[in-house]
C-alpha cells in the first residue's frame, strides 16, 4: 500500500515532458496500473488510515538498517569505554608527574632529605651543624 501511495504521489509531481514515462520505467510499471491507482485514490479508496500506514512504513527501518544501528551503538559503547580508560590513565599520569616533580624539588632544595646513614662523613658533620646537634 505504501508503494502505491508513493508512486501516485510521484505521478502527481511529474510535470515535465517524459517524466511519467521515466517513472514507469524506473519501477517497471504499466501505465494502466498507475492510472487505476490514481482513479482509486480520486474515488476515495485510499482511506486516511491507509495513507497513515503508508507514512508509518517509511519511518520503519529494515533489518539491515537495524543491524547497522546495533553495530554502531556497540561501537559507541566501546569507544566511550576507551575514552574513560584514557582519561583515567591521563589523570594517573598527571598525579605521578606532580609527585615526581615534588620529590625532585625537595631532594634538590633540601639536602637533609638524604638519610644520615647514606651521608659521607663531611655531609654528616654539616647536617649535625645545621640541626644544632654538634
Amino acid at each position: 500500500m505504501a508503494f502505491k501511495y508513493d508512486i501516485v504521489r510521484q505521478w502527481d509531481q511529474c510535470v515535465e515532458r517524459g517524466a511519467k514515462i521515466r517513472l514507469l520505467r524506473e519501477h517497471n510499471l504499466d501505465p494502466n496500473t498507475v492510472r487505476a491507482w490514481v482513479r482509486a485514490r480520486d474515488e476515495g479508496h485510499f482511506s486516511q488510515a491507509m495513507l497513515k500506514a503508508a507514512e508509518r512504513s517509511k519511518a520503519r527501518m529494515n533489518s539491515q538498517e537495524r543491524a547497522e544501528l546495533g553495530m554502531l551503538r556497540k561501537k559507541v559503547e566501546q569507544l566511550e569505554a576507551k575514552v574513560a580508560q584514557a582519561e583515567a590513565a591521563q589523570d594517573i599520569l598527571g598525579k605521578a608527574f606532580e609527585l615526581l616533580q615534588g620529590i625532585n624539588k625537595t631532594s634538590i632544595d633540601d639536602p637533609s632529605s638524604v638519610p644520615t646513614a647514606l651521608m659521607s662523613a663531611d655531609e654528616y658533620l654539616r647536617w649535625l651543624g645545621r640541626n644544632n646537634m654538634s
